[in-house]
């Protein structure tokens, strides 16, 4: 799905969706097999996740479908494997999209973009940071699929950072404002971890730019309607996934008097100055002087080089692999789902 297909991401936002009921803080273990002595193999958060139900049985189980939301405290350590197996079915419930509901919204771990929706039109883009694992901390690999924003957290710290208007959506996955640091003087700098947006560098929440974008959104404007987001969904980033590169009439914009970034509309909040006039060019030019000096602007995100996008698409060609450390984080749960089926004995031929 392509989160320009305005029609195709709203109905999938707007879609029911199934979810376990219960305290969204809460967890549920997947089984192998419809029982409740089975062995686990996903862990499925309560009440704000959403899965898809396979098949309903006779017996009281249903076969469900699902990113596992294993956190750091799990034991079964699935990160982020979509994963396929039986919850009971009377446990079930279905959530429809609220009259309360005005946006939805869209995390794309690949373009590591957020994408706003109203009304089935997309509104406007915000710059994230989802999880970046590494082999101490896989947990860190931020849980796609689809969710219910559950709780308004507000502030809250992570070692020494500070991470503003916290909105929890996976157990103890948020959606927050880029982190601060303090200073002596009290007063917050961004300037470690806002360099970084667009970019992996989370431990598995979603950090949103603080800075105003072109449409003036950005997370304190998801913060102020809170009470009208209704589905997130998290597009987790495949293998063989290709982020397209921009038509060479695509238009630009920047500022001829001295301006260093170039944007993506002919205004922009990074302008502080009045009767600030953008001129235009095209994404063709973007590499030739004097726009191959410009920077990207962290304000309203345009879209990226050429050079840039490729260097990413060629981490993502098919058949290849994007992140080495996770896959070999993963390889101890492979080894566990292949030691609960093992190899049916074969008769040895008789002399």
């Amino acid at each position: 799905m392509d989160y320009t297909d305005e029609a195709a991401v709203w109905a999938m936002l707007t879609a029911p969706m199934t979810v376990v009921k219960g305290d969204g803080r809460t967890q549920v273990r997947i089984r192998k097999e419809p029982d409740s002595k089975s062995a686990a193999i996903g862990i499925l958060t309560r009440a704000t996740q959403g899965i898809r139900v396979i098949e309903t049985l006779d017996n009281g189980w249903s076969l469900i479908e699902c990113y596992s939301s294993s956190f750091a405290d799990n034991t079964v350590k699935a990160w982020n494997l979509l994963v396929q197996g039986y919850v009971e079915t009377n446990t079930l419930t279905t959530v429809e999209w609220d009259s309360n509901d005005k946006y939805g919204l869209v995390v794309d771990k690949l373009t590591q973009r957020l994408y706003v929706y109203e009304d089935g039109h997309l509104i406007s883009t915000l710059l994230v940071s989802t999880g970046l694992a590494n082999a101490k901390q896989p947990f860190n690999e931020t849980r796609s699929g689809e969710y219910i924003i559950g709780s308004f957290t507000g502030e809250f710290t992570s070692g020494n950072l500070y991470c503003g208007m916290g909105l929890r959506y996976n157990d103890g996955d948020l959606l927050h404002e880029v982190p601060h640091t303090k200073r002596a003087d009290g007063s917050k700098s961004y300037a470690y971890n806002e360099p970084k947006l667009g970019t992996r560098a989370s431990h598995g929440c979603i950090r949103v730019q603080r800075l105003r974008n072109t449409e003036g959104l950005n997370m304190k404007w998801l913060w102020d309607n809170r009470k009208h987001l209704g589905r997130m969904v998290i597009w987790e980033d495949w293998q063989g996934r290709q982020i397209p590169i921009p038509n060479d009439d695509t238009v630009l914009y920047y500022n001829p008097n001295g301006g260093s970034y170039y944007h993506r509309a002919d205004t922009c909040y990074s302008v502080t100055k009045d009767n600030v006039t953008f001129e235009s060019f095209t994404y063709a030019q973007l590499d030739e002087e004097p726009y191959s000096k410009l920077d990207f602007c962290p304000y309203c995100a345009p879209a990226m080089r050429k050079a840039d996008i490729e260097a990413i698409n060629a981490q993502y060609v098919f058949g290849g692999d994007h992140d080495p450390i996770l896959t070999a984080a993963r390889q101890p749960y492979f080894d566990y789902i292949a030691s609960l089926d093992p190899p049916e004995a074969t008769e040895t031929p008789a002399p």
